[in-house]
């Protein structure tokens, strides 16, 4: 398989992010700006944290591969900053449109360590080992710089552990069992195929994750006629400082340890207590 032109894809995506990433941290640094983030005691570390939070595309040594990094703040920059912070989330729109279609194409290549001579990865993982990228962490190269379109007047976090669960039709399951391998996805196979034709979808639960949440009330209403929303907050929110405007109220979460605690609440999906196949965390929907 020829990857030549998809790598140069690549290659030139994730530049034009590293670029717009740069020019961006190196105005959050040396600009003066106005900012809260949780556990932070001083202003100059919390410059520090939030330029580290907003740059943070690969993993580091010891880090636990499917997360990435977590900073809750609020920033209030200049105008001119809020236009770098939109196009690093053009940039980063870009490379998703680029790469996410090649992670659900799979080649064969030469693994060490594994019990047979070749395996099959995604096409975008031996793009990326090519370009010497292999540590990209995607998840935090593709997720979106969080920004208000109005100055807020106060902003609360709420911090859950929710899992999600996707209704999926029994040909979906078998197109995700496709190119798996070994006798545990043979057999998730024939388990699909003794299924009555009237049981027609399956749960996929992925696991458990930690879902952080900002409730903003905003000063004014916005360019689409709202006063309060709520935001995916797992990097610091970004809104563009105006002449008279106060400092928001920022009330973040309780500590994780507290929200550990309390029970769950029941999902309305009945699904079964245990998976019905092995190699995928797919359920049977209770009649």
């Amino acid at each position: 398989m020829d990857l030549s032109i998809q790598r140069q894809q690549v290659t030139l995506s994730l530049r034009r992010l590293d670029l717009s990433l740069e020019r961006l941290i190196d105005a959050l640094a040396h600009r003066p700006v106005w900012m809260t983030l949780e556990a932070t005691v001083d202003e100059r570390s919390a410059v520090r944290q939030a330029c580290e939070a907003y740059a943070a595309i690969s993993y580091a040594m010891d880090d636990p591969t499917p997360t990435s990094l977590v900073c809750l703040g609020v920033i209030g920059v200049p105008a001119d900053i809020v236009q770098r912070a939109k196009a690093v989330n053009a940039a980063k729109a870009a490379l998703k449109k680029v790469c996410a279609p090649l992670q659900g194409i799979r080649m064969r290549v030469p693994v060490k360590g594994e019990s047979g001579p070749t395996k099959a990865i995604p096409v975008l993982r031996v793009i990326l080992r090519n370009i010497q990228r292999s540590d990209l962490n995607l998840l935090a190269a593709y997720r979106k710089i969080p920004l208000l379109a109005v100055a807020p007047s106060s902003v609360t976090y709420t911090r859950a552990h929710t899992r999600a669960v996707y209704r999926k039709s029994v040909e979906q399951i078998f197109q995700l069992l496709a190119n798996a391998e070994g006798p545990g996805a043979a057999a998730d196979r024939a388990r699909l195929e003794s299924l009555s034709p009237r049981e027609t979808h399956l749960a996929l639960v992925k696991e458990r994750y930690q879902n952080i949440r900002a409730n903003v009330l905003y000063s004014r209403l916005d360019p689409r006629g709202r006063g309060r929303i709520q935001n995916a907050a797992e990097l610091p929110l970004m809104y563009a400082l105006t002449r008279h405007a106060e400092p928001p109220q920022v009330q973040f979460p309780p500590p994780d340890a507290e929200i550990s605690n309390q029970p769950s609440r029941k999902r309305s999906a009945q699904i079964e207590d245990r998976p019905f196949l092995q190699s995928l965390p797919a359920y049977r929907y209770k009649h």
